[in-house]
């Protein structure tokens, strides 16, 4: 009678079994974050995600494992991933440690002595129970191969079903991963051994990186301004919202008050036709601020090269990035910049993070002084999701009920919108206050604000949430964006603009790519890089 190990077993089998292994014994600590996240009292519902998510990881280390099923390699890839899968979860089990790129850096920089301290028995046990043996029982396993058209077969049919479930499990509650999902990011890094190998994948990247970052390449170096200093200082206010939607703006047509101040401040000019350069701020924002344009933008050429805020620099304007967010993509990193939360502002910052008020405070220390010239960038934390909630003060909960837990999934798709749309009405409430603030100042200081959205939202939609779907296959709700600008009593006759023909010309279309070139032209920088026909204020413009 032949040995238990010796009986034949397929490929796909072997991969089936050590994949259910690694999410049975080898994912306590994914479990336990994932648990964590969900409302203690959990329903139907919450067991039926706990199980999706379950299926889910099933799958993907599965369909991941196929990968390397073939003669000579499916061994020793088990060997090594049931090994490396067994010491990460003793740490993450006992530690309740991430092993991501910092703690594989930790790893390799300690002593014999630090690392000696850790290797005790209850782990070796543990590396040897949950790690050795079962890699032992791969390295005996008779696992058999049929010829290689016919594995191929095989192997890709496994592959099929596993992103099949993938895709079932997500779409049957699409609307849970993706809340759950952005609102609890963190649960990934506990997956075992996904992040474990590619923080491993990370630290050896970054160990054969070179040492010195490329140079940045400067662009437009023929610029030079030539405008003669007007009779009052000029700053231009750009505010780079976030996560604003047309649909939901009431200045582009949505019946629900959300913009009120602009609304009747009555000199705003809104542009109702304008759209991202992607779909996401890591996408968005280095776009905009580039000369590449959507068409040829690549992230690698974006922050490899200046940008609009090094050229202006370079001429002579003062440029200064106030952040609220999660930073500027590297967009912002060779000129003045501050960021919150910073310890200041108390009663607009709570649990390391502020409202965008914050940005407005001490703004006038920002005006630049007579004859000069400035440029002064707001980014907003804006309406940026799931936790709508923590975007807006207690007494911009006008429209309700609004979604206030912090499981965003478990509220209805009526109460989601609610809360966006009260993220909308304090971004509103923010811009009221810039505008009301350079007006008090237009005396002294030429203004020119403008405020543009870096992607919009789904709420629901066809069932899709959030934002950072292909540009290609992302409706509209995330593409199409507000912009609205307003300009100072004085600000047109030293721009050299024509209101009314502003107002005609901000019914045209616009997008991202217009920025780069309308601030070349509102600082009159003389450049070949620079297109009048992106230039959306060009055809208001008189000659000098």
């Amino acid at each position: 009678m032949d040995h238990p190990l010796r009986r034949p077993v397929g490929a796909n089998t072997v991969v089936l079994l050590a994949a259910a292994w690694l999410v049975l014994t080898q994912n306590l600590a994914f479990a336990r974050a994932v648990l964590g996240s969900l409302p203690p009292a959990m329903g139907l519902r919450e067991s039926l995600f706990l199980a999706a998510i379950g299926l889910l990881l099933l799958a993907l280390l599965a369909a991941l494992l196929a990968l390397f099923a073939w003669p000579r390699v499916l061994k020793p890839a088990l060997v090594v991933v049931l090994l490396v899968a067994a010491i990460c979860s003793y740490f993450m089990d006992s530690f309740r440690v991430v092993i991501d790129h910092s703690m594989i850096l930790n790893m390799a920089e300690t002593d014999v002595h630090e690392a000696a301290d850790l290797l005790r028995t209850r782990f070796l046990l543990h590396v040897l129970l949950q790690g050795v043996l079962p890699a032992f029982l791969v390295a005996q396993a008779n696992i058999v191969y049929g010829k290689p058209l016919a594995e191929l077969g095989r192997r890709a049919a496994l592959i099929a079903i596993c992103l099949a479930l993938i895709a079932a499990c997500v779409g049957a509650q699409y609307k849970e991963f993706s809340l759950w999902g952005r609102a609890h990011r963190e649960v990934r890094l506990y997956a075992n051994p996904t992040y474990p190998l590619y923080s491993v994948w990370q630290y050896l990247r970054s160990r054969s990186a070179p040492a010195a970052k490329k140079a940045i390449e400067p662009i437009a170096t023929d610029a030079t301004r030539h405008a003669a200093p007007g009779a009052r200082p000029l700053l231009v206010v750009l505010v780079i919202g976030e996560t604003a939607r047309a649909a939901n703006f009431q200045l582009d047509g949505y019946a629900r008050p959300t913009n009120p101040r602009l609304v009747a401040a009555g000199d705003v000019i809104n542009y109702p036709d304008t759209w991202s350069c992607g779909t996401s701020t890591a996408e968005s924002l280095p776009c905009m601020l580039s000369p590449l344009g959507r068409a040829a933008y690549s992230k690698g050429t974006a922050t490899g090269e200046e940008n609009i805020l090094d050229l202006l620099k370079r001429v002579g304007v003062r440029v200064t990035w106030r952040d609220n967010n999660s930073g500027c993509k590297e967009m912002c990193i060779r000129v003045d910049t501050e960021y919150f939360p910073n310890g200041r502002d108390d009663d607009l910052c709570t649990g390391g993070e502020c409202f965008d008020e914050v940005l407005l405070r001490r703004l006038a220390g920002y005006f630049p002084p007579a004859g000069g010239i400035g440029l002064l960038v707001l980014h907003q934390k804006g309406s940026h999701g799931p936790a709508y909630h923590e975007r807006y003060p207690a007494e911009f909960r006008k429209f309700v009920p609004d979604c206030v837990d912090a499981n965003v999934q478990q509220c209805s798709r009526e109460e989601i919108a609610n809360a966006y749309d009260n993220t909308l009405l304090y971004t509103d409430h923010v811009l009221g206050t810039l505008i009301a603030l350079l007006r008090t100042h237009q005396e002294q200081v030429d203004s020119l604000m403008l405020y543009v959205s870096d992607h919009g939202e789904s709420l629901g939609e066809n069932g899709i949430y959030l934002h950072g779907l292909p540009y290609a296959l992302a409706p509209d709700e995330q593409k199409h964006i507000p912009m609205v600008a307003w300009l100072s009593s004085h600000a047109p006759d030293a721009l050299r603009l024509d209101r009314g023909c502003l107002e005609r010309e901000s019914k045209r279309r616009h997008s991202h790519d217009n920025l780069f070139h309308s601030l070349l032209g509102l600082f009159a920088v003389s450049t070949a890089t620079y297109v009048p026909a992106l230039d959306m204020y060009q055809a208001c413009r008189h000659a000098p």
